[in-house]
């Protein structure tokens, strides 16, 4: 008997559907069948995608068996109070699949989660992750990243920014807002990262599309590194060079050695590789296939960002003009091939070395300068240990270098080191750890229990010795007088000292950027005080 034209259409709707799930469990079941002789994890594998084909048709049948026909659609109604076990509502199917596709996936090494609305971006990043033994998960809208990322958090998350609906600025937001994902790095991956200068709030950097596959790889390598690890190492090498044995050999030694090694064999991902992964050195082949170092070199060391950073040349050419030229154009260290790798070795820790004190060291006062500071800060949040942070600068210095000058301005600076450390010296111990930031501005490292004592000691010296910096006019009366911006006469008090103290015994430190946050919000409460003020942070003790 003929189907009505209702049914008929009811009919094919559902064949749309079951069809399609019948052949896939049949498909698997045979699949099953057949891998006998498969590895445990293979058989696991097949047992997980039958079992979600079956949750998946119990679903899809709960959802058929609503349906009908309205005019020339096909309506599903299922009143609210039916929602619940059995009977899944879209939502309920899609999370069905969301979770279906979590259990799927390895929990045996790191997981990778790429968000991009681009199919093609998207394989393109997960197939080298793939292939270098990474799980990779997948997600094509902010609404399936963030259910997945929920049921199973991965361990990174490559994040494209221009997306329909909600795009990856706002993506990010509710990552970073979600107390389970929080803290898991996101690395931007998006055409916007094209300038190089890209700085996206809460991402851990960001990539250029099309992303090259030795930069994204060791990007993720990095990010997925422990903290302690990356600590200890002794610093971080580019070596770019077309020739596979030496690039395996210098690599091999290198790492052998304790440096972190980034190996290329193009020079046309150089420059985004040294501006992405800001290593400590770069050793570049002259003459590479598909670019000339010398090019390289000038574009690296014309560009503020990687001026600063050492390059050694290494090249066959050993004509003293390409030398000089070579020297000229900015590179530090030239070596010729065939060259001992014992002599590399040595040239690259001088260079090191070098340039380590250059950067480091304040010129003034001759204390560790910004970047020593940062590891050292870097060095006690991954330790885990307690510490305590004192941040210290003078008030009403710069009337003080307007009425006597910067000479003398200088000669308070250094006797302000004297002081600090002569006090570390007296109540600290050798771990503690003296900055120089710059102008007024010093940092001391120490344990919570010797913070206050030792800022104590170091108001007392300095009220003691400071006076001494002034005219005997200008002592007496307890001020000096200068010119505002307007032209009118302003007082300003001797000089005294500021101090505040931030520690991680009640609060959690991530971040360098942190302390410092958390100390410019206690010196603008400390300046409104008067005389020399320590102000410790609450929430640390």
């Amino acid at each position: 008997m003929p189907e009505r034209p209702e049914e008929e259409a009811l009919s094919r709707f559902a064949h749309a559907f079951g069809s399609p799930l019948t052949a896939i469990q049949g498909a698997v079941r045979m699949l099953i069948f057949l891998g006998k002789e498969a590895t445990g994890e293979q058989q696991q594998l097949l047992e997980i995608v039958e079992r979600n084909c079956q949750r998946l048709t119990d679903t899809v049948q709960a959802l058929l068996g609503r349906a009908s026909l309205d005019g020339g659609s096909v309506r599903v109604s299922i009143p609210v109070e039916q929602l619940g076990e059995g009977t899944a509502s879209p939502e309920g199917a899609a999370d069905l699949l969301v979770r279906g596709a979590a259990a799927s996936l390895p929990s045996d090494r790191p997981l990778i989660l790429v968000v991009d609305d681009d199919p093609t971006a998207r394989e393109l990043l997960a197939r080298p992750l793939r292939e270098a033994g990474y799980g990779v998960a997948t997600a094509a809208d902010g609404t399936a990243a963030v259910d997945l990322a929920r049921v199973r958090p991965p361990d990174l998350i490559t994040l494209d920014l221009d997306m329909p609906g909600v795009d990856g600025h706002h993506l990010l937001t509710v990552f970073k807002d979600d107390p389970n994902l929080k803290d898991i790095p996101v690395l931007v991956v998006s055409v916007l990262a094209a300038s190089g200068r890209l700085q996206v709030p809460g991402a851990v950097g960001a990539l250029a599309k099309p992303v090259r596959r030795e930069i994204f790889l060791q990007a993720v390598n990095d990010l997925l590194r422990s903290p302690p690890e990356s600590v200890l190492r002794r610093g971080k090498i580019l070596l770019v060079d077309d020739e596979e044995d030496i690039r395996r050999t210098l690599a091999a030694e290198l790492t052998e050695q304790g440096y972190a090694v980034f190996a290329l064999g193009e020079g046309s991902a150089t420059v985004e590789a040294v501006r992405f992964w800001e290593p400590d050195l770069v050793l570049l082949d002259l003459r590479l296939p598909d670019a000339y170092g010398m090019d390289l070199l000038q574009v690296l060391k014309e560009d503020w960002r990687t001026s600063q950073i050492p390059i050694i040349l290494v090249s066959v050419e050993q004509r003293p003009e390409e030398k000089a030229r070579a020297f000229q154009l900015g590179a530090d260290d030239y070596v010729t091939k065939p060259f001992s790798t014992v002599e590399l070795m040595a040239r690259v820790e001088a260079m090191l070395r070098r340039k380590e004190i250059e950067f480091t060291i304040n010129p003034s006062t001759r204390l560790p300068g910004n970047i020593a500071i940062e590891r050292a800060l870097r060095q006690r949040i991954a330790s885990g240990t307690p510490f305590a942070v004192c941040y210290a600068d003078l008030d009403n210095f710069k009337a003080y270098n307007d009425v006597y000058g910067f000479l003398r301005g200088d000669g308070v600076i250094h006797q302000t080191a004297r002081v600090l450390v002569e006090a570390v010296r007296g109540l600290g111990d050798a771990e503690d750890f003296i900055g120089h930031v710059g102008g007024d501005d010093f940092v001391l490292v120490t344990t919570p229990e010797r913070a206050e004592a030792i800022c104590r000691r170091v108001a007392e010296e300095f009220a003691q010795v400071i006076p001494l910096y002034y005219d005997a006019e200008a002592r007496a009366r307890g001020y000096i007088e200068c010119e505002d911006r307007h032209g009118q006469p302003v007082r300003f008090p001797l000089m005294t000292i500021t101090q505040v103290i931030i520690s991680n015994e009640r609060r959690h430190i991530e971040h360098p950027g942190q302390i410092a946050d958390i100390a410019a919000e206690l010196k603008r409460k400390a300046k409104t005080m008067p005389g020399s003020t320590i102000l410790r942070d609450r929430r640390s003790g």
